[in-house]
C-alpha cells in the first residue's frame, strides 16, 4: 500500500534568484554617502556670526534669505550682546526691522551694555525706524549701563528729529524725560551744554527743561558748558539765569573752572556777561544759528569801529538823519540859492528837480517805515515745533522728511526757501535782501521792489540837483580860468560847493546800488544768497547726493538756483509779480 505524498509544487520551495552585486554595492555605498551630505549640510549652514557681518555690511537681503532658511539665528546675538534689531535699527533698514518684529524679537533687547535698539536708531537720526519702534512699544525712558536715555543720546549726537519724535511720542512722560539724568546726575540739558549744542538748549528751554538742574557734582549746564570750552552757548545760558558765581561741590565757580584751564576766551566772556547784568542797558543778545553763517569761530575777534556801529541798535538812527540832513541842506540851498535863476537856465532839469525830492522823501518814508515782510513769531504749543512733531510722527516723513533748519529757534516759525532771521530787526523776514543802515529797516518782500525804486529816484534827483548845481555856478561866477572859477564858487556859494563834493561821492554809489539790484533781479537771487553763494552751493550738493531719485526733480524745482541766469527774463516777472 503506498501512502499519498504531496505534490511537488506544495512540498519544495522555489530557490530564490540571486541579487545583482551592482544593487547590493548601492545600498552599501548609500550610508556613508547619506552621512556625508548630512556632515557636509551642517558645515555649510551659516553661523550667527556670519549673519552679524551681513548686517554690519549692510547685506540686509542676503541675510534675510539666510534667515529664511534658518529661522533659529533671528534669536542671535553678537560678542557684545547686540540683537539684529540692533544693527538693523543702526543703519535705518526699516524693512528689516519689520522682518525681525514680525519673527518675535523684543523690541527693547538688551545688548551687554543695556542700550536698546531705539537708543541705535536715534544715535543715527533713523526717524522711520525710531517710529516703527515706538510703534511696537518701545519704552522711551530705558536706561543703559550709564544711566543714558534715548533723549540723551539723541542730544549728544545732535539727532533733532528724533529729540522732537521722543517729545511727541512722550508727551505724557515729558517732565521725566528732561530731568532724568545718568549715573553723573547729568541731564539732556546739561550734555547739550556740554556738547555746546545752541539748538538743542533751544529746544529743551522749549520743552520746559530745567536749565539750572544741579548733577551729582553740584554742577549746572553752565559749568559744564565752561569745562568744555563752550562758548557758544554760555552766553545763552546765562540770559536763562544761569549764575556764573554758582559753586559747585569742590567750590568752584565758572570763572575759577575757566582760570584752572587757562581758558582766555571764556574769562573775557564771562567778564563782560557780568558787566552786562551789570548794566541791563547795555544791549547785546544771543542770536539764533543760521545755516548760511558757517562755521562760527570760537575765538573772539577784534570789533573795529563800524562793525561796533552795526551792533549798537541806537546808533542806527544816524545814518537815515544823516540822509535827512543831506536832503534838508540841498533843498535849502536850491531854495535860497538858485531856484529862482534856475527856471532861467535850466526850467526842465528844475521841474524834475522838485518833482523827484518829495517823491524820494516818500518812498524813503515808505521803505523805512514799512513792513519788509516780517512773519509774526508764534507762542509755544503752536508753533513750528508742534508742526515738525507731527510731520515726523507720520508716514509722509518716510518718502518726504520735513526740513528741520527751516525751524527758526527764535521766533518759532517754520521759515521759507528765502525767509531768514534778521538779528537788527528780530524777526524772520520773507525775502530776506539784506539789513540796510541807510534806512534802519531790513529789506524783503514786503518793500523790496520800493527799494530798487527808491535807489533810481535817488539817483535820478542827485544827478537833476549836481546838473542845477554846475548850470549855476557857471552863470553865477563868470569863468575866467579854473582857479578863478573854483575860489569863486568855494568863497562864494560854500553851501553848494559842499553839496556837490557829497552829489560826487555818493551819487556813483547809489548809481552801483541800483545796477547791483537790477543785477540780481535778473539772476533771481538776493543779496544774501549772492553772499553766501559758496556755502549754498556746497550745502545744495551735499544734500543733492542724498536724495533719492524719485524726489531729486522735486528738489530741484524747489531749492535749485535758476540753471540760466543770463537770460532771466521770468525771473523778472516773477519779481514784479511777488512770487
Amino acid at each position: 500500500m503506498t501512502s499519498s505524498q504531496p505534490d511537488d509544487d506544495e512540498s519544495e520551495e522555489k530557490p530564490k534568484a540571486p541579487e545583482p552585486e551592482d544593487k547590493a554595492t548601492e545600498d552599501a555605498s548609500e550610508a556613508p554617502a547619506a552621512a556625508f551630505e548630512q556632515a557636509e549640510e551642517a558645515t555649510l549652514a551659516p553661523k550667527s556670526s556670519d549673519i552679524f557681518m551681513l548686517a554690519r555690511q549692510q547685506n540686509f537681503p542676503v541675510a534675510l534669505k539666510l534667515l529664511e532658511a534658518y529661522p533659529d539665528l533671528w534669536q542671535s546675538t553678537d560678542e557684545d550682546g547686540h540683537s539684529l534689531l540692533h544693527w538693523a535699527a543702526l543703519v535705518g533698514n526699516k524693512d528689516f526691522v519689520l522682518a525681525g518684529l514680525g519673527k518675535g524679537l523684543q523690541v527693547d533687547a538688551l545688548a551687554n551694555n543695556k542700550q536698546t535698539p531705539l537708543m541705535w536708531a536715534v544715535l543715527r537720526d533713523h526717524v522711520p525706524v525710531a517710529r516703527l519702534l515706538l510703534d511696537s512699544q518701545a519704552a522711551v525712558g530705558a536706561k543703559d549701563s550709564l544711566g543714558a536715555t534715548s533723549m540723551m543720546i539723541a542730544v549728544q549726537h545732535r539727532s533733532y528729529p528724533s529729540i522732537l519724535l521722543l517729545m511727541h511720542r512722550g508727551s505724557g512722560i515729558r517732565d521725566r524725560l528732561l530731568a532724568d539724568g545718568d549715573k553723573n546726575g547729568c541731564t539732556a540739558a546739561h550734555w547739550a551744554a556740554y556738547k555746546g549744542d545752541l539748538t538743542a538748549l533751544k529746544l529743551l528751554h522749549y520743552f520746559k527743561a530745567d536749565l539750572q538742574a544741579l548733577d551729582s557734582a553740584k554742577m549746572l549746564p553752565l559749568h559744564r558748558a565752561v569745562c568744555a570750552s563752550q562758548t557758544s552757548v554760555v552766553e545763552f545760558l546765562v540770559e536763562q539765569k544761569s549764575q556764573p558765581q554758582a559753586r559747585n561741590h569742590e567750590g568752584k565757580s565758572c570763572i575759577d573752572i575757566a582760570a584752572e584751564k587757562h581758558d582766555v576766551n571764556m574769562q573775557a566772556l564771562l567778564k563782560r556777561l557780568e558787566q552786562k547784568k551789570a548794566d541791563p542797558f547795555a544791549g547785546g543778545k544771543v542770536e539764533p544759528e543760521d545755516v548760511e553763517s558757517g562755521a562760527k569761530e570760537t575765538k573772539p575777534k577784534k570789533d573795529g569801529m563800524f562793525k561796533g556801529l552795526m551792533q549798537d541798535k541806537a546808533a542806527h538812527k544816524i545814518f537815515p538823519t544823516f540822509w535827512l540832513v543831506c536832503v534838508s541842506l540841498a533843498t535849502f540851498q536850491y531854495i535860497m540859492d538858485i531856484r529862482q535863476m534856475s527856471y532861467e537856465v535850466a526850467p526842465t532839469t528844475a521841474f524834475l528837480f522838485e518833482l523827484l525830492v518829495p517823491m524820494s522823501l516818500a518812498v524813503f518814508s515808505f521803505v523805512a517805515l514799512g513792513d519788509p515782510g516780517k512773519v509774526p513769531a508764534r507762542p509755544p504749543g503752536n508753533s513750528g515745533v508742534e508742526e515738525l512733531m507731527k510731520a515726523f510722527d507720520s508716514d509722509a516723513a518716510d518718502t518726504n522728511p520735513p526740513d528741520m533748519n527751516r525751524l527758526c529757534t527764535t521766533t518759532w516759525v517754520l521759515k521759507g526757501l528765502r525767509t531768514k532771521y534778521c538779528v537788527q530787526t528780530g524777526a524772520c523776514v520773507e525775502e530776506f535782501d539784506h539789513y540796510c543802515v541807510w534806512l534802519n529797516n531790513t529789506i524783503g518782500r514786503g518793500n523790496h521792489r520800493q527799494f530798487v525804486g527808491l535807489a533810481i529816484v535817488e539817483f535820478l534827483a542827485q544827478v537833476m540837483h549836481l546838473r542845477l548845481c554846475l548850470v549855476m555856478a557857471s552863470t553865477l561866477v563868470p569863468y575866467q580860468g579854473f582857479t578863478q572859477f573854483t575860489w569863486g564858487v568855494v568863497t562864494g556859494y560854500p553851501l553848494l560847493t559842499m553839496i556837490v563834493l557829497v552829489h560826487c561821492i555818493t551819487a556813483p554809489w547809489v548809481f552801483m546800488l541800483t545796477l547791483h539790484q537790477a543785477r540780481l533781479v535778473m539772476m533771481n537771487l538776493t543779496t544774501n544768497e549772492m553772499m553766501n553763494m559758496h556755502r549754498l552751493l556746497l550745502w545744495m550738493w551735499d544734500n543733492r547726493c542724498q536724495v533719492s531719485p524719485t524726489r531729486e526733480k522735486t528738489y530741484k524745482a524747489e531749492k535749485s538756483i535758476p540753471a540760466d541766469p543770463v537770460f532771466g527774463l521770468p525771473c523778472i516777472d516773477c519779481h514784479l509779480q511777488n512770487c
